[in-house]
């Protein structure tokens, strides 16, 4: 093998592509370069985005080698990149004829597959690339990164449970006139990173173009009055003098920023983006409050059983204990069954004879207890609310142990925003546990803005 063509290779391993392929290029002119270099540099430019380039050097291999797997795979890739996902998919049918166990193959068709709404074979497409995966091929996937919708066909596959705010996006998108196949296009295929930068980018030219369309019509003028005049006059100086003429300001003031959040809103976060006021305040957030359970028997040895070492020769009273710890059990699965068909009256029942029967060291009196809080919580009465707040004070001795902490730092935060419209002492608390949350979650816009509403109440 050529000196050049290892180096080059090597170049490409570190990651240093526009270096790699330049020694590729000076390959190319060597007596005895293999005559599929050009699939070498296909694959940096795929590396590097630039894949109609690296489209074209693809094909010419395949001119000479129809059957060039490396080839055909780069050219999926290289497709897909340009938002042809059809001809991709066709690509890598090809492919995969010819080497049916090579896993990003599948994982590729799959998502196309799944893109296209057939549900069944992108099913059993990634079901055939998670037995063949490993980590080479993982490595070749890394290189590779398309749009919020191939990411989200992806996570959908996965199971992943956060859902990519796709319509968000494009609500936004479309806001700058773009038509919709350009907006499909950004979003299969621009990473977001690339993405948000490209969308800034968008606005700025969209607001120039505002500002000359009123600019236009307020003035009579064309196209090239237009460029004329912004080529001799300052901006802000021509909006004075269009304003100065009509005797008010006709430009809009647009936001700068672009706030179109990464990730679909639900339930808590959702309302509190649909209720968000002037004043800060947004009341009943405690009746998104979530179900979980807080202690997970596996990691918690010490409180998964009774220690009856004690009564030991007492075969009566371990029965006894053990009974109850059924009947607590069965009870606390029916309050669940409730709960989840919004039987609640039938759901308070269930928990009340669980908690009876629990005994107070057996690991799910903590769940039952967190359970009876959340229910709780959900009614309007301050007075539910102050016990649900008792509820999860009487388990927080435990807090090391909760395997779903956020959850619990939520819930009880939210309680106590709730509260702090009644009783002015909950505004501390309330703080308290939101920032708690925060700790363990990391930032959140959301809960920031219900923050900054009680730091506000508080001065």
């Amino acid at each position: 093998m050529s000196r050049l063509i290892e180096y080059a290779r090597e170049l490409e391993q570190q990651g240093r592509f526009e270096d790699a392929l330049n020694y590729y290029e000076m390959a190319i002119d060597e007596k005895g370069c293999p005559f599929d270099i050009r699939k070498d540099i296909g694959q940096v430019l795929n590396k590097l985005g630039n894949y109609q380039e690296a489209l074209d050097c693809f094909d010419l291999v395949l001119t000479m080698d129809e059957n060039h797997f490396e080839s055909l795979f780069g050219r999926a890739i290289s497709l897909i990149g340009l938002n042809e996902w059809v001809d991709a998919f066709n690509s890598l049918v090809k492919a995969v004829k010819l080497d049916n166990d090579n896993a990003n193959c599948w994982y590729y068709l799959a998502i196309i597959l799944k893109e296209y709404g057939e549900e069944e074979s992108a099913r059993k497409y990634f079901k055939y690339f998670n037995e063949l995966d490993n980590e080479d091929f993982s490595n070749v996937r890394s290189n590779y990164e398309f749009g919020l919708i191939f990411k989200q066909r992806e996570n959908e596959l996965f199971r992943r449970k956060r859902t990519l705010n796709i319509e968000g996006f494009r609500k936004e998108l479309a806001s700058y006139d773009l038509d919709n196949e350009k907006i499909e296009t950004l979003l299969r295929t621009m990473p977001y990173e690339e993405l948000l930068f490209h969308m800034y980018c968008l606005k700025d030219l969209h607001k120039d173009y505002l500002t000359k369309e009123i600019i236009k019509q307020s003035l009579g003028l064309n196209d090239e009055d237009i460029i004329r005049m912004f080529e001799l006059e300052d901006e802000e100086k021509i909006k004075q003098s269009v304003i100065s003429i009509l005797g008010y300001d006709p430009f809009v003031d647009l936001d700068d920023e672009i706030n179109v959040p990464l990730y679909e809103k639900t339930g808590l976060f959702r309302y509190i983006d649909d209720h968000k006021a002037d004043n800060g305040v947004i009341r009943g957030i405690s009746g998104f409050n979530r179900f979980v359970n807080v202690m997970e028997a596996k990691n918690m040895p010490k409180l998964c059983s009774r220690n009856l070492n004690y009564a030991e020769g007492n075969a009566q009273f371990q029965i006894n204990v053990s009974n109850s710890i059924n009947v607590a059990n069965d009870n606390f699965n029916q309050a669940k069954k409730a709960i989840v068909g919004k039987n609640y009256s039938d759901a308070f029942v269930f928990l009340d004879i669980a908690l009876e029967n629990c005994p107070a060291d057996y690991y799910n009196i903590y769940n039952i207890k967190f359970y009876y809080a959340t229910l709780l919580s959900k009614f309007k009465s301050p007075d539910y609310k102050l016990l649900a707040f008792k509820y999860c004070n009487n388990i927080e001795d435990k807090f090391r142990y909760f395997k779903n902490k956020e959850v619990y730092l939520l819930n009880k935060a939210c309680i106590a925003y709730d509260l702090s419209f009644h009783y002015l002492n909950f505004i501390d608390e309330a703080i308290y546990y939101f920032n708690k949350y925060l700790e363990v979650k990391g930032g959140n816009e959301d809960i920031q803005y219900l923050l900054n509403s009680l730091y506000l109440r508080k001065l």
